[in-house]
């Protein structure tokens, strides 16, 4: 599923937003979910190997960082719901 396939967006409602703004795990989980083809390609990059050849590397680090960021907004930037 690619990330702004019309299903993911429906997904990403704003039930689910709230709910892991007030702290359920399960909903961060969700978020982190559909967001991952994107991170993944923001974090991807090409090398070329001796040869010619290139090839797509995943930048782990970055990777973690950017979903750190992520979770921070999250539980941290948006105003906790009542």
């Amino acid at each position: 599923m690619k990330y702004m396939d019309e299903g993911v967006i429906r997904e990403l409602s704003d039930d689910l937003i709230t709910r892991a703004v007030n702290g359920e795990e399960k909903a961060l989980e969700r978020i982190l979910e559909i967001f991952d083809p994107y991170i993944t390609t923001v974090s991807s990059f090409d090398r070329v190997l001796p040869g010619g050849k290139i090839v797509r590397e995943l930048d782990e680090d970055m990777k973690i960082r950017i979903q750190m960021k992520l979770v921070y907004a999250i539980q941290n930037k948006w105003e906790k719901q009542r």
